[in-house]
């Protein structure tokens, strides 16, 4: 019979096997293994327990996880085959464990799976079937994610923080993601927000550390649930707030650790009617510009949040740098360039406006060019009629004639009785 290991200390295993159903559980599972597993193969067995982890709000949480215990795999992870103690074997957790990917035979023997959790696994690829709505795979060396099929309609949470990303090639036909969070994966460089463009769900958005250069948003359709946003920690110098026009219920938006000495914000509230609060602060401000800028938000009622400045200079509580005057020369010359760069930007975003118009109106006449047609075929046109189909309709009106046994009266002998 193959090694039997548990997932968790002993005088554990010795209270949560007391049960006698639990007993009986376990021995028709390794039953079932025996018959399938050479002799070879290793059995690993979850413990029923209480697991702590955090929610999409870093807010602390408990529940009832199946979770694995110092599992080491190597290059082959198919030499082990992975069981539970409890028939509620939804959520799955692995502590303290290395391999490189999750073993095939968790997804077989766990056929319903719907939370995951292997941050700190040593993972290099992450599989990511159907029913898995929430999957916890931070501080890996992931580079890569297989979508079981090529989407998944179930996953509503994902946490890919801290990994070795190098793009978002298999991550874009999620539909029901509400929460994604790319944190600290700095191969991930400047990342178009169009290409979030079907997670018509997504609350939340972190792409903290991820080595963002530029903003740059092709969205078609707005992101109408997206609310929390993280740029922080990138190498952003230019900020205009029509960047974040397509997110009409942002609320909360991070740009704090970046390289920004200038943002403009004169439409905010046009732009972005929900926003409550900025992050600003660690960023080369010149302090005239940042006077200028606090009071913009400031006056339009957005919270300006801020970090503790050890500098000599702040304003609005946020560091600024002493060289002024040479920081406000740098702006002007980099406004009149943004200026130009935005006219461009706006003659773009005007023809891309309108092909799409375009595009919908040409639909539109299809459309309705196939419902006149349709309608035409539908109503027989009377000039178009064989003759056979006029001598059967007086047909039917001499027979008509005949059953009655009276004349139609015609036009003229309807006037004459009518005087």
């Amino acid at each position: 019979m193959p090694a039997v290991r548990p997932g968790r200390r002993a005088n554990r295993s010795e209270t949560t096997w007391s049960r006698p159903w639990a007993s009986v559980v376990l021995v028709v599972l390794l039953f079932g293994a025996k018959l399938t597993l050479e002799a070879t193969g290793e059995i690993v067995i979850c413990n029923y327990e209480k697991f702590h982890l955090f929610d999409s709000m870093y807010r602390p949480r408990t529940d009832n996880f199946c979770v694995f215990n110092d599992v080491y795999l190597g290059s082959d992870v198919k030499g082990a085959d992975f069981l539970a103690s409890s028939l509620d074997y939804k959520r799955v957790a692995f502590a303290n464990s290395k391999f490189p990917q999750v073993p095939p035979s968790l997804f077989k023997n766990f056929d319903d799976i719907r939370e995951l959790y292997v941050r700190r696994c040593s993972l290099e690829s992450l599989k990511i079937t159907r029913l898995l709505e929430k999957v916890y795979a931070g501080s890996n060396r992931i580079s890569a994610v297989q979508l079981d099929g090529n989407a998944s309609n179930s996953l509503r949470e994902l946490y890919l923080d801290g990994n070795r990303l190098q793009g978002l090639a298999n991550l874009t036909n999620l539909p029901a993601l509400e929460v994604l969070v790319l944190e600290n994966n700095p191969l991930l460089g400047d990342i178009d927000f169009a290409q979030f463009g079907r997670m018509e769900r997504l609350w939340k958005l972190d792409l903290e550390r991820v080595g963002m250069a530029r903003i740059a948003n092709g969205l078609q359709r707005p992101l109408a649930q997206l609310r929390r946003l993280d740029l922080s920690n990138n190498a952003l110098t230019y900020v205009h707030v029509r960047m974040f026009r397509t997110f009409p219920k942002l609320e909360h938006l991070w740009l704090h650790g970046n390289r920004l000495y200038y943002m403009e914000a004169d439409q905010v509230r046009t732009l972005m009617p929900a926003i409550r609060s900025i992050v600003i602060d660690d960023n080369p401000w010149g302090c005239g510009h940042l006077a200028a800028l606090g009071k913009e938000l400031r006056d339009r009622g957005i919270v300006v949040r801020h970090g503790e400045c050890r500098k000599d200079r702040a304003v609005h509580r946020v560091c600024c740098t002493d060289e002024t005057d040479v920081m406000d020369t740098r702006y002007l010359i980099e406004l009149d360039i943004r200026r130009e760069g935005r006219f461009q930007q706006d003659v773009r975003e005007l023809r891309a406006d309108n092909d799409l118009l375009r595009r919908e109106l040409e639909r539109v006449h299809l459309q309705l060019a196939e419902l006149v047609t349709n309608f035409t075929r539908s109503t027989p046109d009377p000039s178009d009629r064989p003759e056979q189909l006029v001598a059967t309709v007086e047909e039917q009106a001499s027979g008509e004639e005949q059953q009655d046994g009276s004349i139609p009266a015609s036009d003229e002998e309807y006037d004459e009785g009518a005087e």
